[in-house]
């Protein structure tokens, strides 16, 4: 009876062991985990991680976006001179103040085979799967020192006349569009003795965080009561005095989208609902250079009602 009952226990056993292999080798989703956690906000996590095809392209790896869901998911293919991997990076909010971020790597060639070696340490998965998140995270936190958003308010504008130029570019490149349109709204303003009643300013008028693409008017105020000669390309228009969710950022201007995902945190953190135009005063001129983390944009997303 009791040999009959130890045979009983070991049959049990050799059934929990090849179940636990079975499912490692063939359900288990991938090969190895890496995670950091930052004080940054998902949207400029998953804005780094999708822009890593861009700014880290080298000898050692070669990146691929794949698939993607705004702020929380990204998959990417690595080529990596040790073998080929695929990441699925899930991206979370930790509290109040941290974001996790957590990458899940697999190997895509031989995947089977990586799976057997990787109990016994021979799978190059575990140390590439580090080393590729380690110069990621530093990368984070290097870019993070180039800007800071912070001071968020509850805000109400004043009317505001301004003559302006459409600009159509990518998310990545906006400072760049509106250097190429400064000299025609500078030139019809100084031509024609037009006072400047402030600073310049952007109105986003369309953004779509999955493409990119963006929109926008590159604003410069002016009094609505000045004689305006007609031109091909400058075009006037009135702000309405509208609610605001305000926030100061710090830093070279071409990262203040950076800012953006700061406000539509805190929007989500606190049941506030944001419409889609954006605003953003530029309170320095970076012609004149000096320390790009004095100065200060104010960024502006409206508060719907």
């Amino acid at each position: 009876m009791k040999r009959a009952k130890k045979q009983k226990l070991f049959n049990l056993g050799i059934f929990f062991l090849a179940f636990v292999l079975m499912s490692y080798l063939f359900v288990f989703p991938y090969h190895y985990k890496v995670s950091f956690t930052t004080k940054q906000p998902p949207g400029v996590v998953f804005d780094h991680l999708r822009a890593w095809p861009e700014f880290d392209q080298t000898d050692t790896a070669q990146v691929v976006n794949q698939d993607m869901v705004l702020y929380s998911r990204l998959v990417q293919n690595i080529d990596h001179p040790d073998g080929a991997l695929s990441v699925d990076w899930s991206i979370k909010r930790h509290g109040d103040s941290t974001t996790r971020v957590e990458g899940r790597f697999s190997a895509t060639n031989e995947a089977l085979k990586e799976k057997i070696r990787l109990p016994f340490g021979q799978s190059f998965v575990p140390s590439s799967s580090i080393t590729l998140t380690q110069s990621l995270a530093q990368g984070l936190i290097e870019k993070s020192k180039n800007f800071k958003t912070h001071s968020i308010s509850d805000t109400l504008t004043a009317p505001l006349f301004c003559a302006y130029v459409p600009v159509h570019t990518k998310e990545g490149t906006k400072a760049q569009g509106m250097l190429r349109q400064i000299s025609t709204v500078m030139h019809y303003i100084k031509d024609n003795k037009i006072p400047l009643k402030g600073d310049p300013f952007i109105t986003i008028s369309h953004w779509n965080p999955m493409t990119q693409d963006l929109s926008f008017d590159f604003c410069f105020p002016i009094d609505s009561l000045t004689t305006r000669p007609t031109d091909p390309e400058v075009r006037f228009k009135t702000l309405a005095p509208r609610r605001y969710l305000k926030a100061i950022f710090n830093g070279n201007y071409r990262l203040s989208q950076q800012g953006w995902y700061t406000l539509l945190d805190y929007a989500q953190s606190n049941g506030i609902k944001l419409g889609a135009e954006i605003i953003e005063i530029y309170r320095n001129d970076p012609h004149e250079g000096g320390d790009s983390m004095q100065w200060v944009a104010e960024l502006l997303m409206p508060v719907e009602h």
